[in-house]
């Protein structure tokens, strides 16, 4: 619907959809989706990964966190060069959506059909044409969603620290030390054994073994 009323096939939204319905029925509405669908995927995919390279590329440069207008910039960069990457199946799902617009072209039946002719009878700048109000229209857009994205991130999880009252680090602090006695205790209770276990294998020498003076040196 949006593709259409953009290339000017209809005024507005109510006609749009009573034209689709009336003319090629239900399937006017997913005209172009797989296309759509090809594109859409793999540039969400690109985007992502390409802002990720990107932190990790400033944390190695800057031994910190970026910023939060830094994270609006590489996520305008991430998003440019996906744009410029993936705008050949934008241009071909455009096509195949808005082709009701000339009677006298030849219908496109398909994907490959639709880039095949489109290289052939216009050449590879014609896959191109629309990357300028692209990058216009997508890249602001993506700047804004990372910076807000991480400014959000870091607010919760800053938020997320100071829930933690010094109450609880009490408690955990009170855990732990109870934990380290139980488990010297272990220790004591296993040396003792070993050393009863020494006693009683030799009378004459009520010495525990050279193992047990090693691993309380050790212990010390």
């Amino acid at each position: 619907i949006t593709d259409n009323i953009m290339a000017g096939t209809y005024p507005n939204l109510p006609a749009a959809i009573k034209g689709l319905a009336s003319e090629k029925g239900v399937k006017g509405f997913y005209a172009g989706w797989w296309p759509g669908l090809a594109g859409k995927i793999p540039s969400y995919a690109l985007t992502w990964t390409l802002f990720q390279q990107l932190k990790l590329a400033h944390l190695r440069a800057f031994q910190r966190d970026p910023k939060d207008i830094e994270n609006s910039i590489m996520g305008c960069l991430a998003s440019a060069t996906t744009v410029t990457v993936m705008i050949p199946l934008d241009t071909i799902k455009t096509r195949l959506v808005t082709q009701l617009n000339y009677p006298d072209l030849v219908p496109y039946k398909g994907i490959i059909d639709c880039g095949r002719r489109i290289l052939q009878e216009e050449g590879m700048i014609a896959f191109y044409r629309g990357l300028s109000p692209r990058l216009i229209s997508v890249v602001p857009m993506i700047g804004i969603q990372f910076g807000v994205y991480e400014a959000m991130k870091k607010a919760m999880l800053t938020r997320g620290m100071e829930d933690e009252t010094p109450a609880m680090s009490a408690k955990k602090l009170k855990k732990a030390q109870e934990n380290a006695q139980i488990r010297e205790r272990e220790i004591r209770k296993r040396d003792m054994e070993e050393i009863a276990m020494e006693v009683a294998a030799d009378d004459d020498q009520p010495f525990p073994a050279p193992r047990l003076n090693k691993k309380r040196s050790g212990r010390k």
